[in-house]
């Protein structure tokens, strides 16, 4: 069974990179998704530097210790030399060691989320996908290209139970219980990015929503015995059958 567990974990990461690059949410080979390995305690599985989000397969997949120390290096590609981005991933590996609903993160530089991340206000409830972010989002002050040590502790205390850490003039970060979960985090946030984008370009006087149903949007998207993305994970994985056959072979 945990074999099998292990298995699904590496389809799901694929996955996500596949979907992550569809949606053209990528930064070339930077920015990675991590996700807890069901086998081996203190690890996870990350894409090998160098890799396309559209290159990455089960077999590609690295394993390594939240230090770094390399136990799986995967299928090497062609002229690639390093295995993992070392400023990368200490982003993912204080989030898993520290956030105990970490099991997978989503890190992207995508182009709505940093454009929001810069807005005085941040992310304002001008959407029912925005609405789904109500007190849900951290937000973060921009530390450089490579943070120390204490400047990655303070990340963590900065996000808090908070699912989605948005770190201003840089991009976003999604956790989640299962990769499903912090797939659809990331993607609806990008959405509801986008959505304010949008809005704010065709007004500066937005009609905001207000009244009971606000409430109840913003309880139902909180309740936390849901585990968003869960329903839907599926029928990605069978888009991605569809549009790109054999994405999960080497």
């Amino acid at each position: 069974m945990a074999g099998q567990a292990e298995t699904t974990i590496k389809r799901d990461l694929t996955a996500a990179y596949r979907l992550i690059a569809h949606h053209q949410l990528t930064d070339t080979i930077f920015t990675h998704i991590t996700a807890q390995s069901a086998l081996e305690k203190d690890h996870v599985y990350i894409n090998r530097y160098g890799l396309f989000f559209d290159e990455v397969t089960p077999q590609s997949l690295v394993l390594c210790s939240l230090t770094g120390a390399v136990k799986q290096a995967g299928s090497q590609a062609d002229g690639l030399t390093d295995i993992i981005n070392p400023n990368g991933f200490h982003f993912h590996a204080v989030i898993h060691e520290h956030i105990k609903d970490a099991a997978c993160v989503i890190h992207l530089h995508n182009h709505a989320s940093t454009v929001v991340s810069a807005h005085p206000d941040g992310l304002l409830g001008l959407s029912q996908n925005a609405m789904r972010f109500s007190d849900q989002v951290a937000w973060y002050d921009y530390d450089g290209v490579n943070p120390s040590e204490e400047q990655l502790a303070e990340m963590v205390r900065t996000m808090g139970d908070k699912p989605v850490l948005a770190m201003r003039h840089h991009g976003m970060l999604a956790i989640g219980r299962s990769v499903a979960e912090a797939f659809h985090r990331a993607y609806y946030f990008n959405k509801a990015c986008q959505e304010q984008i949008d809005i704010l370009s065709a007004t500066d006087k937005p009609i905001e929503p207000r009244g009971p149903a606000v409430e109840r949007a913003k309880a139902f998207f909180s309740d936390p015995q849901r585990i968003s993305g869960e329903r839907e994970w599926p029928a990605w994985l069978r888009f991605l059958d569809r549009t790109y056959p054999g994405w999960d072979r080497d």
